[in-house]
């Protein structure tokens, strides 16, 4: 029911993001909406487990900036700030969205797996344009996969994306 104008949504900020390299603020209230009404109406999470996943990828990004930006700060000899000097906040604000939308496995699957794409995407994409523009539009290309992540969990693969047993399986599996 709330499958298509997430899709909407996600959509337009590709597309704003691709055109202008920025997206506006109001879709990102819009967005977290949808996935907090999908979380407790369609996934039939309680308020608690939305929380305690939320809290855990929060966390996980605090880490993971301040990560970054430790490494970039030592590398440039001065602090460095990712979310003010190479990040824009429509991409801190999409993933801050998304951490409140998945469980812990799948937000580390699809944030782990969404920037290695990106970046084969954009590596690509600098070859065939000749290098024409240096900004990686991430928030609209990870919008993007996030949609079609959705898509492919509720219509090809059948994998309820509320729920992790999928990532323990396959990490199963593969061990």
């Amino acid at each position: 029911m709330l499958d298509a104008p997430i899709i909407i949504v996600l959509l337009v900020i590709f597309v704003q993001d691709l055109q202008a390299r920025s997206v506006y603020w109001f879709w990102f209230p819009i967005l977290l909406g949808l996935f907090l009404s999908a979380d407790i109406f369609q996934k039939h999470r309680s308020f608690f487990d939305i929380g305690q996943a939320t809290l855990f990828n929060c966390i996980f990004l605090v880490f993971q900036f301040l990560s970054v930006s430790l490494y970039f700060s030592v590398k440039n000899r001065r602090w460095v700030n990712v979310m003010m000097d190479l990040l824009g906040w429509g991409d801190v604000l999409l993933l801050l969205c998304i951490a409140f939308y998945l469980p812990v496995l799948n937000f580390l699957f699809f944030y782990i797996a969404s920037l290695v794409l990106v970046l084969v995407i954009w590596l690509f994409w600098q070859v065939v344009s000749k290098g024409e523009n240096k900004y990686i539009p991430l928030a609209g290309l990870q919008a993007m996969m996030f949609g079609l992540f959705l898509l492919a969990c509720r219509f090809l693969l059948h994998i309820n994306i509320a729920d992790d047993t999928w990532v323990l399986n396959f990490i199963h599996k593969w061990t």
